[in-house]
């Protein structure tokens, strides 16, 4: 089967959870299929992202994304509400144009789009479209709301409109969307979206022999993602202090790419924050528990999984929790009161045995129910059943 591929970003490991999402769905059917992929791209970092994605036999054509234009569509769709924000940062003559030769060249059986914010893109194809949503983006915009005040609050209120309204019509006119948490697919409501889990490469993130001992608590992500600043700026605030009190020598270590201020002012000799680090599995690793109080966001939590596959017991919140079928108490740890969850993380880091308990659990859940093989055959299996309905009737 020919299948296009159009996404906003490189397919990366390591990267954002759409661009590690989209990579092992692109090497899963690389397999089978001839896959063309049009993405935004340029840097060196893409370039090399792109050299790993053509080692598969996936063709890439990356287009150039030009800020300027960014900007302009972004001001134009101040006046038209039927479009958010979001997808006019990534309209693109020049994407527009690549689409429509290679839909013209390639004759693909399928379209494959990562996100809904290249959509805009697509012009008049009417084949078989599936659209990896990932997450509900009305979802995480609306629990942004909640935890906004004053004018951020009214701007993001707008696009969380934007992007809901936006979401169902894309929901109604693809063949079927996923997303990877069934309380997303509840929001954006409609049968037509099917929820298929985030997976773990077990070769990359798996228990070392030699964990640390010293009482290390790790908390990983994009810094630059605002539900993850939330959750760390939350957990300084709130718990730091009493942990420090319960475990003197307690160390905080916050790792992922692109910090922002707010993090960074939290920096001592107690509280590491790293940066972009090479391996996130090295950092889970050199930690005694993982923690993802979450606050605001959508989706499955990557973070959550990577930490349970490397034997690292994990402390979250509910909403943090979201759709993973862990047990609380048996798997994970779920608290949602400042003090308790202060409590939880500081009964890891006292108790050997608890700590591999918990630790182990999480690890056995992982390998049970978040392989990427099987999520990507079922995957597969949606596409071409439906791709041979849709040449059947025609």
């Amino acid at each position: 089967m020919k299948i296009l591929v159009i996404s906003p970003r490189v397919p990366a490991k390591g990267k954002k959870g759409d661009q590690v999402l989209s990579f092992h769905r692109l090497e899963y059917l690389s397999r089978s299929h001839q896959i063309h992929l049009i993405c935004f791209g340029g840097s060196d970092e893409d370039k090399s992202q792109k050299l790993q994605l053509e080692s598969l036999g996936i063709r890439v054509q990356m287009v150039h994304w030009s800020k300027f234009e960014a900007v302009f569509s972004a001001l134009r769709s101040l006046f038209n509400f039927n479009k958010p924000f979001q997808c006019a940062l990534f309209e693109s003559s020049v994407f527009r144009s690549v689409i429509g030769v290679t839909i013209s060249n390639f004759r693909p059986n399928v379209v494959y789009a990562i996100t809904i914010r290249a959509l805009g893109s697509l012009g008049l194809y009417r084949g078989p479209l599936f659209v990896d949503m990932v997450d509900s983006m009305a979802l995480n915009f609306s629990r942004r709301v909640n935890n906004s005040r004053g004018l951020k609050r009214f701007l993001l209120n707008i696009e969380y409109l934007r992007v809901k309204e936006y979401e169902i019509q894309m929901a109604k006119s693809a063949s079927f969307s996923f997303v990877v948490s069934n309380i997303d697919k509840e929001v954006i409501g409609s049968d037509k979206v099917i929820a298929l889990p985030l997976g773990i490469d077990m070769q990359e993130f798996n228990k070392t022999p030699d964990r640390n001992a010293d009482p290390v608590v790790t908390f990983t992500g994009n810094m630059h993602y605002q539900p993850n600043v939330d959750a760390v700026v939350w957990f300084y605030k709130n718990c730091w202090a009493r942990l420090q009190q319960l475990i003197p020598n307690v160390r905080l270590v916050v790792a992922g790419s692109n910090p922002q201020p707010e993090i960074i002012a939290m920096r001592s000799d107690k509280v590491l924050v790293t940066g972009r680090v090479e391996s996130i599995a090295a950092v889970l690793n050199s930690s005694r528990v993982s923690i993802a109080p979450m606050q605001s966001g959508s989706g499955m939590q990557f973070k959550i999984l990577e930490a349970m596959a490397c034997g690292v017991p994990v402390v979250t919140t509910s909403l943090g929790l979201g759709d993973i079928a862990a047990t609380d108490g048996k798997e994970i740890l779920v608290v949602d009161s400042p003090d308790l969850f202060s409590d939880a993380v500081a009964s890891l880091l006292k108790s050997n045995e608890l700590n591999a308990t918990i630790g182990d659990a999480g690890l056995r859940y992982v390998k049970q129910h978040h392989s990427w093989d099987v999520i990507n055959d079922r995957f597969e299996q949606i596409l071409i059943s439906t791709t041979n309905n849709y040449l059947t009737c025609q």
